[in-house]
């Protein structure tokens, strides 16, 4: 069974102590059992003197944490804890806030909230190491779109560029939703420098085509990619009651986050552990 699928019930069972989250964290890390991050050689020694296993190197005798180099070095909060927020996380229609993540692994609001920020830290590395490819198509979106119609931009909303791949089927592949920062016009207007942007940051070389609609009131818009910012909307404000423009941008990759993996059908709790515990920095 995928972990992913596990109830709340189950997953805290198979996970009930320390052990069971080192041994799963051991193997997440090194499916192929231990590599020195020095000198990749294959054996260690363990030091099991800390709450958290040691590794030496049975060659060049560079010890290694478990936890080295994951969202969870220097943190003193227990693995189980730590499993549970990215479990919680990846749930693909419900998340979690640092309210409800404070309560239920008994942590302060600030430590829940800081242990979400490395998780969405996480997803936002990995979404920059994916660009977009072959056939993109790009339209400009609002999120927390005023119900008073107007092309004067109001203080809740927020313009994005939302793109996406399309497959050889002409349907959706891999999306991406990135906020446009610090407008400088009053008005709903996205510029050819902000596509220009989009384009250099968010599209691969291999791009061999790419239908960019900018205007905000033009018949050619892609209404289907348009549905994909109303679902994230729809979903910030649900789950979070809204996000404002500091840290929107992590958000909007949480969801696009986990709608990619579910358009690909890849189990999300397995491919969050994966890139948390990856190398950082």
């Amino acid at each position: 069974m995928r972990l992913s699928n596990l109830t709340l019930e189950q997953f805290n069972s198979q996970f009930a102590t320390e052990e069971a989250c080192v041994t799963f964290i051991y193997q997440s890390k090194w499916p192929h059992g231990f590599s020195c991050p020095r000198c990749q050689f294959r054996h260690a020694y363990v030091i099991n003197s800390r709450r958290v296993p040691l590794y030496e190197c049975s060659r060049c005798q560079h010890q290694t944490s478990l936890i080295a180099g994951t969202i969870m070095e220097n943190s003193r909060t227990s693995l189980k804890k730590w499993l549970l927020a990215i479990y919680l996380t990846a749930r693909s229609h419900i998340g979690t806030t640092a309210v409800e993540l404070a309560k239920r692994i008994q942590v302060t609001y600030k430590t829940a909230w800081l242990m979400l920020h490395k998780i969405r830290t996480s997803i936002h590395l990995a979404d920059q190491k994916e660009p977009l490819k072959g056939t993109v198509q790009i339209n400009a979106g609002i999120y927390g779109k005023s119900p008073k119609s107007s092309s004067y931009k109001q203080p809740s909303e927020h313009l994005v560029l939302v793109g996406s791949t399309l497959n050889s089927n002409h349907e959706w592949e891999h999306v991406k939703i990135k906020h446009i920062a610090a407008p400088r016009s009053r008005y709903k207007e996205i510029t050819r420098t902000d596509l220009l942007s989009f384009q250099e940051s968010h599209l691969d070389a291999s791009v061999t085509s790419c239908q960019a609609v900018t205007g905000f009131y033009t018949p050619r818009k892609q209404r289907p990619l348009l549905q994909f910012v109303t679902q994230a909307s729809n979903w910030l404000k649900t789950t979070f009651h809204g996000i404002g423009p500091r840290h929107l941008q992590k958000y909007l990759d949480e969801f696009t986050y986990k709608l990619n993996l579910s358009l690909k059908n890849i189990a999300i709790f397995d491919h969050l552990l994966q890139i948390c515990v990856s190398q950082h920095g």
